[in-house]
């Protein structure tokens, strides 16, 4: 009988929204592959962030297989919202005077969702043998054809080819490209998880049933708000509140607030609480009572804010590919970040297809003495994805810095920002500034 080939895997290290949509796209084909993820569970870090996915949806459904497809509408925010045409408009107030500034276009289901991040993971996960708790350390390329990887815990692993779909701090990214950093953008960010009553829901509803947003005139304070679940979003969901995501964020620079000092982020929790509830004393109602109505035993998060734009003509090496946030980490304010990691995992097979990646995961086809055919081949593949992906994802990053900015500087409100402007995936921006001018 003729033995079977020898599998040599791909590598994916980070269950996030691209490392489990392309372990979803390989199981489809039947092609190998072992995810590592460095946290416990899904459920590590928390309830996580609402997503809007727009123009990725396209690829997102063409990727998964129809039975998840299917169950796309279990990660919404509102699933009953959605039922009853209650469409996101996106809402952008003067949080000084209340005044409705800007609102996008309402847009069908099939065109733009609002999910919860925590949930098109659970989706997105099914089926897929994730091996938790593993956080990756450093790899090298073992031989001509394969590359193995080291983990903190001091095991190891030896595949094909090493997909770093590690987030914004990828320590792959640090290993392929030491000498470029991230960029820390100037503001400090607080957010807040809330539960609602439906009584305590409808003023808010009124503003926007999913999500709404707003910077103050007067002080250049920004605020989102987020629905991020509801009753009967899923079947035996038997909750009668809903829950939101509040995100309170301000400039640092001598002047803001009439400090001249910088406003920093306090340790402490319960001062954290008080400068949210000093700056919505400045705020126009609703917006005012939203954010002093916060419970004192709510945590308040803080995250720093960083991106990190591929340069133009950025050129990795060996059998190292990046997707996601590991490739183009951007700030928040355009909310463009899920978008571009799922349309990376679209690109990336468009470059390095079924049939390639077939041949390098048989073991039994890779030579032994120098670099086989299949490998350089594989190599082209890459690097054109690097070219595709850079190309889209340099200008997004750029933009949406601008637009974290501009969010934090009223002077630069308009629709000319890119705070506003419509959501493409191609673009062209080229503004590297991190001025407050």
């Amino acid at each position: 009988m003729e033995r079977p080939p020898q599998q040599n895997p791909i590598i994916i290290i980070g269950a996030g929204l691209s490392g489990l949509l392309l372990a979803q796209y390989l199981r489809k084909f039947d092609i190998p592959y072992l995810i590592f993820e460095r946290d416990g569970d899904l459920t590590t870090r928390g309830v996580g962030w609402g997503l809007t996915l727009h123009w990725s949806l396209p690829a997102l459904r063409s990727l998964l297989p129809q039975d998840l497809v299917d169950r796309l509408p279990e990660a919404y925010v509102d699933r009953g919202a959605v039922e009853r045409g209650e469409m996101t408009a996106f809402p952008f107030f003067d949080l000084s005077t209340g005044e409705l500034k800007a609102a996008a276009p309402k847009l069908p289901e099939l065109q733009r969702i609002r999910v919860a991040r925590k949930r098109l993971r659970q989706i997105l996960a099914t089926g897929i043998d994730v091996q938790w708790g593993k956080a990756f350390r450093d790899f090298e390329q073992s031989g001509p054809n394969s590359v193995t990887v080291s983990f903190d815990d001091g095991s190891t692993c030896t595949g094909s080819l090493l997909i770093g779909c590690d987030g914004a701090n990828s320590r792959i990214r640090r290993e392929l490209f030491p000498d470029l950093e991230s960029h820390r953008i100037p503001i400090g960010v607080l957010g807040v998880k809330l539960d609602h009553t439906p009584e305590e829901m409808k003023p808010l509803q009124e503003l926007d049933p999913i999500f709404f947003q707003g910077t103050a005139s007067r002080n250049n304070t920004y605020v989102f708000f987020s629905m991020l679940d509801a009753p009967g979003n899923s079947v035996n969901d038997k909750r009668e509140n809903y829950s939101s995501q509040i995100v309170v964020s301000w400039p640092f620079r001598p002047g803001f607030f009439d400090s001249d000092a910088l406003i920093e982020v306090p340790s402490d929790n319960s001062a954290r609480l008080k400068l949210i509830k000093t700056f919505a004393q400045t705020w126009a109602e609703p917006f005012r009572s939203i954010a002093l109505n916060i419970p004192d035993s709510t945590e308040a998060k803080h995250v720093d804010v960083y991106d990190w734009a591929p340069p133009k003509g950025l050129r990795g090496s060996g059998l190292v590919a990046l997707l996601g946030d590991a490739f183009h980490t951007m700030a928040m304010y355009r909310g463009e970040g899920a978008n571009h990691a799922l349309v990376d995992v679209l690109h990336f097979i468009e470059q390095i297809t079924p049939e390639l990646l077939k041949k390098i995961t048989c073991a039994d086809k890779a030579t032994t003495d120098g670099e086989s055919e299949t490998s350089t081949d594989l190599r082209l593949a890459i690097d054109k994805y690097e070219d595709v992906v850079t190309k889209r994802a340099h200008p997004a990053v750029l933009a949406s810095r601008r637009a974290c900015m501009d969010a934090h500087q009223w002077t630069r409100f308009g629709v000319g920002s890119p705070l506003l402007s419509r959501r493409v995936m191609d673009m062209e921006f080229e503004d590297e500034s991190l001025s407050w001018d």
